[in-house]
């Protein structure tokens, strides 16, 4: 999937952005610039959703793996995460098959079962009852990318998750410096 968002603001808008998060957007001098505002502001959910639909599909699930590998104890979990890094790896068809295979044994909502469908969202998929192709749905791999990030942060801590989100936050920064991503937005 190419990147089509050119600014702050159509990045915010992609990822539903809202007030008081989208308060901030006149202030900020560019991409880079708005998700430094919101991490300052202690916007952490708005800061994740932004970074998760400002950043490559394919860097965002690694993010998103990073985060569940923290969250997840389960053997499924941990074993479903292992598909995941092979995907990340090698992003194949066949491993976005088993990715989707895996994804219906999960729990609804746990961070890897999220993981896993983001992996889903990256490639068309096929109706079951009728064999038609569904092609990609826009951004909906971002999407999933965000609730495993948020949903890793309150596995881990749902009583106190701004440190654990701060920590998941520069990691997914770290990951956005490396690839250049804000170069992208400049």
């Amino acid at each position: 999937m190419s990147m089509t968002a050119k600014n702050a603001t159509e990045i915010s808008q992609q990822a539903r952005i809202k007030i008081p998060a989208k308060d901030l957007l006149p202030l900020a001098q560019n991409a880079k610039h708005y998700i430094e505002l919101l991490i300052e502001n202690h916007l952490w959910i708005d800061a994740i959703a932004y970074l998760s639909h400002a950043i490559t599909p394919r860097e965002g699930i690694w993010w998103a793996w990073f985060c569940a590998r923290k969250a997840s104890s389960k053997d499924a979990e941990i074993k479903a995460l292992a598909l995941a890094e092979n995907w990340i790896a090698q992003p194949t068809e066949e491993n976005r098959k088993q990715a989707t295979l895996m994804a219906e044994r999960l729990p609804s909502g746990s961070p890897a079962q999220c993981v896993m469908q983001a992996i889903v969202q990256t490639g068309e998929t096929e109706n079951e009852m009728t064999g038609d192709k569904i092609p990609v749905i826009p951004y909906m791999a971002n999407k999933f990318i965000q609730v495993a990030v948020i949903s890793s942060v309150y596995a881990i801590d749902h009583e106190t998750p701004e440190t654990i989100a701060n920590e998941f936050l520069r990691q997914g920064l770290d990951v956005a410096n490396r690839i250049q991503l804000w170069a992208k937005y400049a």
